[in-house]
C-alpha cells in the first residue's frame, strides 16, 4: 500500500519537473501540436513530454503496472493493475500562463469503481491531493472532508454546455469555471465548492484519464460522483468513452437536477 502511493507521488513529481522545464525552455512553443493523442485530440509538446517522463520512470524503475494515458493510450506491461494518467490536466491554462493545472494519476484494475490509489498534483503550487480506497482523502497530509454549505458551484459554461448548466448558474450565489477538471473536483473534496458540473448538451466530455484520480478523492472525502442520469459514475479503466460528470458534497444537492 505505501509503495503504491509513493510510486504515484514520485511519478507526479517527475511530471511536474518536466512540465515546468518545458514551459520555461519553450515558452509559447510548448503549446505546439506534436502528435494526435489516443482520444483523437491534438497533443502539445508539454503534454507529450510530461507523459513520456512518466512512462520512462515506470519502465526504468520497473513499477508493477500497465499504463493508460491520454496521449499514448494503453501500454500492456503484463500486470493486473493499470495506472491511469493525465500528464497535464488543464493544458490550455499551462500553455497560457494561467496557474491552475495538474498531473492526475490513479491505480485500478477494471473500472472506476475499483480505483485503489489516486493523486492529483497542483503543479504551480506543488500541492498534492491523494486518496486510498477505504483510507480517506488528504491534501498534503491533512484529511479532507466535503462541506456542502459553501454556495459555490464549479460549472462548465462554454458554448457546448447544457442549458441546465446556465439555469443553475443563475440560481446559485457563486460559480467558477477554472479549466482543470481534476483540480475542480478536488475543490469539492476539500470543501471549497459544493458541486462540480461538466454537463454538455450533446455528448459527454470527460474521459477516465481526466477524472479517475479525482473521483476517488471526492468519494473518500465523503462526496458523491454521478453521471448525467444521476446514477453512480462508472467507466472502464481502458475505456475511450466520454461522459458528463457531476460531483457533489452530498446526495441532497443533486435534487436541483430533478
Amino acid at each position: 500500500m505505501k509503495e503504491d502511493l509513493e510510486n504515484i507521488k514520485k511519478l507526479a513529481d517527475g511530471a511536474r519537473k518536466e512540465i515546468l522545464g518545458v514551459l520555461e525552455d519553450y515558452g509559447e512553443e510548448s503549446a505546439k501540436t506534436v502528435k494526435m493523442g489516443a482520444y483523437g485530440a491534438p497533443s502539445s509538446l508539454v503534454d507529450v513530454r510530461a507523459e513520456n517522463r512518466i512512462i520512462q520512470m515506470v519502465k526504468e524503475e520497473d513499477m508493477p503496472y500497465n499504463i493508460f494515458t491520454e496521449e499514448a493510450g494503453f501500454i500492456d506491461r503484463g500486470y493486473d493493475r493499470t495506472i491511469v494518467v493525465d500528464p497535464l490536466d488543464g493544458s490550455y491554462n499551462a500553455e497560457n500562463g494561467i496557474p491552475f493545472y495538474a498531473v492526475s494519476i490513479a491505480i485500478g484494475k477494471k473500472n472506476l469503481q475499483d480505483v485503489e490509489y489516486a493523486l492529483v498534483k497542483n503543479v504551480p503550487l506543488n500541492v498534492d491531493y491523494w486518496a486510498i480506497k477505504g483510507g480517506g482523502a488528504y491534501k498534503d497530509g491533512k484529511k479532507l472532508k466535503v462541506n456542502g454549505k459553501k454556495n459555490l458551484y464549479v460549472i462548465y459554461l462554454g458554448k457546448k454546455a447544457h442549458k441546465q448548466s446556465f439555469e443553475l448558474a443563475q440560481k446559485i450565489r457563486r460559480t467558477r469555471a477554472l479549466g482543470s477538471a481534476a483540480l475542480e473536483m478536488c475543490m469539492v473534496a476539500e470543501g471549497i465548492a459544493d458541486m462540480f458540473i461538466y454537463k454538455f448538451k450533446d455528448n459527454g466530455y470527460l474521459r477516465i484519464v481526466d477524472i479517475a484520480a479525482a473521483y476517488l478523492i471526492v468519494r473518500e472525502a465523503g462526496g458523491v460522483v454521478v453521471d448525467e442520469t444521476l446514477k453512480p459514475l462508472n467507466m472502464d479503466i481502458l475505456g475511450m468513452e466520454r461522459k458528463n460528470v457531476i460531483a457533489a458534497a452530498n446526495l441532497q444537492l443533486l435534487e436541483v437536477f430533478k
